[in-house]
């Protein structure tokens, strides 16, 4: 089997294509209304996207493949000519919509509380990034990284971030909430937009995307809250996580191991913590379904491997370092196994085909 065939095959083997990475719909009906706003129709720009508005409309807790959401949101960017499109969909996003979450956010005791369960419960809304909080003694910085190799528009990193600034705002009134906004965007037209909308101080090309907030005012109590129906809701919300989530063992691995290769080295142990099961117990699960972790931790390597090398001019010293290795002999000896080349003649070939 020749290099280019080995490869094909292994894109098409089901233990490498298994990552499922999906958005809630809610942001794409979010979109609709915030292109509607624009004088633009919604409904022609999904059908060039391949989406049906109509059904979307009809079943907002449905699942998009984010590749076809990235696509949405470069095209609704295209015929609004705006790079700030992601704020004004913000302003839509109402929280009603995104299932029992917005529910759940509404009804916290405090918004730090609220802001608390996202990366819990982050998944709900896009599975394709990692969501994690950072503490100073008086800022909670919200953050999004990206999952490697997997494309996720700066339009969505935008709406998101204000779309939870405009709830908080919603739960404890007109406060300042929004201290500081960093971005891996770079390159907008009008950077003021960005600090209007939040009447912060907000810095582009950054090595996060990251909403740092008032850590006082989110401890504040939020008036009207029901705590029976926080609890009803948070219970409807990890019912709705266990059926969006009904993937393989497999399946499940493979996106654990690509959601920690974002900042730390994947094992068995940290995966089957993450669905509190024992390493044993994921090892008898996989082992059910024809394979085992070293086998998932080599084919999303090798995954990512293919991404970065084709797509970005990452050093391959760095994408060593990267997907986990402790030396680039060791990246390189196990590239050559898998594809039969060198990181470097690889690259080096996808580049000519190109030309």
């Amino acid at each position: 089997m020749n290099t280019i065939n080995h490869l094909y095959y292994l894109y098409l083997n089901p233990l490498i294509d298994a990552n499922k990475y999906s958005t809630i719909a809610a942001w794409s009906l979010a979109i609709a209304r915030a292109l509607a706003a624009s004088k633009v129709d919604p409904q022609q720009v999904f059908a060039e996207v391949g989406l049906n508005l109509q059904q979307l409309e009809s079943a907002p807790n449905s699942r998009i493949a984010i590749e076809q959401m990235t696509s949405l949101w470069r095209y609704a960017q295209q015929v609004t000519n705006n790079d700030a499109f992601g704020l004004c969909v913000g302003q839509y996003a109402y929280p009603i919509h995104f299932s029992e979450l917005g529910s759940l956010l509404i009804n916290s005791e405090t918004l730090a509380a609220a802001f608390e369960t996202l990366p819990h419960y982050g998944p709900l809304v896009s599975n394709s990034a990692a969501v994690s909080l950072q503490r100073t003694p008086t800022l909670l910085g919200f953050t999004i990284t990206p999952l490697n190799g997997v494309e996720i528009s700066h339009l969505a990193i935008d709406a998101f971030f204000a779309s939870l600034m405009l709830l908080g705002k919603q739960m404890i009134g007109q406060q300042t909430l929004v201290k500081k906004v960093d971005l891996q965007k770079a390159n907008v037209t009008n950077p003021a937009t960005w600090e209007r909308f939040f009447s912060a101080n907000v810095e582009f090309n950054q090595a996060q995307n990251c909403m740092w907030m008032d850590r006082a005012i989110l401890e504040q109590p939020v008036a009207h809250r029901d705590q029976h129906l926080a609890r009803q809701k948070e219970s409807s919300v990890q019912q709705y996580l266990t059926q969006m989530q009904s993937l393989s063992w497999r399946e499940k691995t493979s996106q654990g191991i690509h959601t920690l290769l974002v900042d730390q080295q994947p094992t068995a142990a940290k995966i089957a913590q993450m669905f509190n099961i024992s390493e044993r117990t994921l090892s008898r699960y996989l082992q059910l379904e024809g394979c085992n972790f070293r086998q998932l931790l080599a084919n999303k390597r090798l995954e990512l491997a293919h991404h970065y090398l084709v797509n970005t001019p990452i050093a391959i010293n760095c994408l060593s370092d990267t997907l986990g290795y402790t030396s680039v002999s060791n990246f390189s000896r196990s590239f050559q196994k898998w594809t039969g080349q060198s990181p470097g003649c690889y690259r080096k070939q996808h580049q000519q085909n190109r030309e």
